[in-house]
């Protein structure tokens, strides 16, 4: 006689829980692997895919505010839709050319800022060496005239194929415009036949983790990157820093993703040091006093309590979000990662992710 499935599976509780653990562990490997295979076979779409969520996501909120003015939904999405379609082709006629063309800038002038900042770090080791200070930047000015101009300048020739790659190309931005346009039309339909699949426990649980997340990140977070990169911008225009709008709205940008909008303050500093230290000086704090503002005075009114995910599982989410799905996985990351936490936290309330 065989077990009944009741008598089995007290005899599976009886066995130690590392037991359980080893036989289980195998079969949850092998199935992320098939997973992560089958996310980079389709990783493409799903990007597209992504992306146009993301963007239908945000235009929702507008398309809403006008059908709550009686505008019926779709004369409302239309109307968005053409809207910001317009405006983003305005943006990629006015502004996106200049940020490219000061891009392009400060590629060839690269070789001219290395020896600036080698001729800078040989003058402070005379300096050093005359006060007989026991400092040796040697290594440093070697690494620094080690950079190879004719490779600067290759990376300048291949800048436009290299932005075209990035967007990933007219069809995919066709793409991502058309599944945008649907998703805002018959998105709720969508999204309803696939979560009907997941059992009820939990399904409304993500669907509402989802759109909190999604909208305190996004909106918010968007908000910010926005407000630092222009005052960013008008601060390093004042203080006459050349390619203030690359910098500016590059550090704007960075402020997207968490943590990594500081990078962008060290960076920009960094290429500024290489003409004039002082200057990177000045740059690194007129950068953190506006970052220090803006973290203390702006985002918690617009953020709040923006995901309350633990810093290391938001620094893990951002390593498997960049691992499955490149930038886009970046920026989709940390929403993803909180409502996993969320559904987490509402199935084992007591078992705490941060």
């Amino acid at each position: 006689m065989t077990d009944s499935p009741h008598s089995l599976s007290s005899w599976v509780n009886r066995l130690p829980r590392w037991f359980v653990l080893t036989l289980i562990a195998p079969l949850v490997v092998l199935n992320g692997w098939v997973l992560l295979l089958l996310l980079n076979y389709f990783r493409s779409t799903l990007t597209a895919l992504l992306l146009a969520t993301l963007l239908a996501f945000l235009l929702d909120y507008p398309v809403q505010f006008l059908q709550k003015r009686g505008v019926q939904r779709f004369y409302a999405v239309v109307l968005v839709f053409l809207l910001t379609l317009g405006l983003l082709v305005t943006l990629a006629i006015t502004l996106v050319p200049l940020i490219l063309g000061q891009l392009e800038l400060l590629l060839q002038n690269l070789p001219t800022l290395v020896d600036s900042g080698s001729n800078q770090l040989q003058a402070f080791q005379h300096w050093a060496v005359v006060r007989r200070l026991p400092i040796n930047m040697t290594g440093i000015i070697n690494r620094l005239e080690s950079i190879a101009p004719d490779e600067i300048g290759s990376v300048s020739a291949q800048l436009p194929s290299l932005i075209f790659g990035a967007v990933g190309g007219v069809f995919e931005l066709i793409l991502v415009i058309a599944l945008t346009l649907y998703l805002l039309l018959y998105g709720k339909a969508f999204w309803d036949g696939i979560f009907r699949w997941l059992p009820k426990s939990v399904s409304s649980e993500i669907r509402q983790s989802l759109r909190q997340n999604f909208q305190g990140y996004f909106v918010g977070q968007a908000t910010v990157s926005l407000i630092q990169g222009t005052v960013l911008s008008l601060a390093f225009l004042v203080i006459q820093l050349p390619l203030f709008l690359l910098f500016g709205m590059g550090i704007g940008l960075l402020a997207l993703i968490p943590f990594c909008d500081i990078l962008g303050v060290f960076g920009v500093s960094f290429i500024a040091a290489l003409s004039n230290v002082w200057l990177g000086l000045g740059v690194l704090g007129l950068c953190l006093v506006i970052d220090q503002i803006i973290d203390n005075a702006i985002s918690p009114r617009i953020l709040g309590r923006l995901v309350g995910l633990n810093p290391v599982w938001i620094i893990l989410s951002l390593l498997i979000g960049a691992q499955i799905g490149g930038f886009i996985g970046i920026i989709l990351a940390v929403p993803l990662a909180s409502t996993v936490q969320d559904v987490l936290d509402h199935l084992y309330p007591e078992e705490k992710l941060s």
